[in-house]
């Protein structure tokens, strides 16, 4: 049992000594995992892009990385709530290893349809529909509240790091070693993750709820969180907004590359690059300030330099890939201060007992949003073409962002207004 020190966590409780090694031990092996999977999943995406050469098949594969989650996240909530959280979160990596080294076998044999690589990444998601609630719900136990925008963006820039390596590393293995190496890595990273989660002293990953009410009761308990309040429920219009309407346009970015500006494999991974440094560089920069007070300011201004990036990528003409590049990379970062005042909004508004199934359902209904948002994009994009594509969502989402600023219960997710 760890020795415990006077510092509290985000929950009131008192913090171990040496929490911040535990941190340390916890992201590293999440480090390792999710650069491997970002790996994989750009081996896949440029398999998919390049063999398929459609808008429709792109968003099949998003819709089979996203569905699942969405789907599963509100049972993810409940079991974070109800049970061990390390344990959720080593069976949920161990799942994903386990199929990916699978994977990695048959990639060897040459049977890998197209189907398969859809059912690998709807394994994934399915994992991290169980994964991320256990995830958001151990942070609050981990660090001070003081911390919590800072733990939040670390998330995301080992993400950010992780994106700028991984399709780069992806592709590098794909192009020497084939697919099974990818896959063979990916499965290696999971174990080392579930390693690192075991070695970790958690005092407080085990729930303090007993889940008696059955899952129906404690999912309706969570959307009646959501549901009477105001300023959740209008952040979670905002979430979903911004999942509809920008994520898809990443999905499709390589065919941008591929058919607009006549890229390959490489100036994909170099757009996947530039998008994981705009996310690290918005990560630090959150980190380091903390976001302030108004952090429902940082949500809508960071909305709105998104959908000024999507405009300037659509405008671009065939020859403008160097600036595309740059601007992918400007959206990331907006999306890094985007993301990064959700969970410490939430936080303070949810009662610890109830915050994984809260958790698990905002997730999922935000989650549900991107592949919808693809079932829209693919048809449209085709149809419309990828560039103006790009400037339609732009356009909607600064005026969407705009119109949200004036939304007073958003604002009151800040707290009373000053005298």
């Amino acid at each position: 049992m760890p020795a415990f020190g006077q510092e509290k966590n985000a929950n009131g409780k008192p913090l171990p000594l040496r929490w911040k090694r535990a941190i340390a031990i916890i992201w590293t092996g999440q480090a390792l995992s999710v650069l491997a999977t970002c790996a994989a999943t750009f081996a896949v995406i440029w398999h998919v892009t390049t063999a398929e050469d459609s808008a429709l098949a792109l968003s099949a594969a998003g819709i089979a990385a996203l569905l699942p989650t969405a789907l599963l996240s509100p049972f993810g909530g409940v079991a974070a709530d109800r049970f061990d959280k390390r344990r959720l979160m080593i069976a949920a990596d161990g799942s994903a290893g386990a199929f990916s080294l699978v994977m990695a076998v048959l990639a060897l044999m040459e049977a890998l349809p197209l189907w398969l690589l859809l059912g690998l990444l709807a394994v994934r998601s399915a994992a991290q529909a169980f994964h991320g609630p256990a995830l958001m719900a151990l942070m609050p136990e981990l660090v001070p509240e003081r911390d919590m925008v800072r733990i939040n963006t670390l998330d995301q820039a080992l993400s950010s790091l992780s994106a700028i390596g991984g399709p780069v590393l992806g592709i590098l293995l794909y192009t020497a070693w084939g697919f099974a190496a990818v896959l063979f890595m990916d499965a290696a990273c999971a174990a080392a993750a579930c390693l690192c989660l075991a070695a970790a002293r958690l005092p407080y990953a085990r729930s303090g709820s007993g889940g008696h009410g059955g899952v129906r009761v404690e999912l309706r308990e969570g959307l009646a969180v959501i549901a009477s309040d105001a300023g959740m429920r209008a952040l979670l219009v905002l979430a979903m907004a911004a999942m509809l309407l920008f994520l898809p346009l990443g999905t499709l970015s390589p065919l941008m590359t591929y058919n607009w500006f006549g890229g390959d494999g490489f100036a994909a991974s170099l757009v996947e690059a530039a998008g994981g440094i705009g996310l690290l560089v918005g990560s630090i920069a959150m980190m380091v300030w903390g976001g302030g007070k108004r952090l429902v300011g940082v949500l809508v201004g960071a909305g709105i330099a998104i959908g000024a990036c999507c405009i300037v990528c659509g405008l671009l003409p065939r020859d403008g890939f160097p600036v595309f590049v740059v601007a992918m990379g400007l959206a990331l970062a907006g999306t890094a201060a985007f993301n990064a005042p959700i969970i410490p909004l939430m936080q303070k508004r949810v009662d610890p007992a109830k915050f994984g199934r809260v958790m698990g359902l905002f997730g999922s209904l935000t989650t549900l949003a991107y592949p919808v948002g693809l079932f829209i994009a693919g048809p449209a994009a085709d149809a419309l073409g990828l560039n103006r594509w790009f400037v339609l969502i732009g356009a909607v989402l600064c005026v969407l962002m705009t119109a949200f600023s004036f939304c007073r219960p958003l604002r009151a997710l800040d707290g009373p207004p000053a005298a």
